[in-house]
């Protein structure tokens, strides 16, 4: 359950920054106990769609499963919104990474820690690319 409300709590920060932006948003709450695919926040504006796959990860490296993935990118493209996975790395912050940043291997998707705080986006960043 701890992990969870860590994940659930770091879902609720992003939203209450990308409102504090100006933008509608929206937490798919339980998108990861779901059968079906679904990013866990989305924020909109005129001309902005964005949908993010939040993670509250204290680790090296960071994985999501290619199935995972492969549903993200196929509701982003359904959807008709750039996908972005918003890392929250504890004392650090958020970094925002494009699926393309990972390194893809048979069975998952992967980052360091160190890559992500090197190449990853600072909210700002992120809201002037989607427009």
């Amino acid at each position: 359950m701890a992990y969870y409300n860590k994940g659930a709590n770091a879902e609720r920060e992003l939203i209450h920054l990308l409102y504090n932006e100006g933008l509608a948003v929206l937490r798919v709450a339980g998108s990861g106990s779901s059968s079906l695919p679904c990013p866990d926040a989305v924020a909109l504006s005129p001309g902005l769609k964005i949908a993010f796959e939040c993670k509250a990860w204290n680790k090296a490296h960071l994985r999501i499963s290619m199935l995972q993935m492969t549903e993200l990118h196929n509701w982003a493209k359904t959807a008709g919104t750039d996908l972005f996975v918003a890392w929250k790395i504890p004392r650090k912050g958020w970094r925002f990474l494009k699926p393309r940043q990972f390194n893809k291997t048979e069975k998952a998707y992967n980052i360091s820690m160190k890559k992500a705080l090197e190449e990853g986006l600072e909210l700002e960043q992120v809201l002037a690319l989607s427009k």
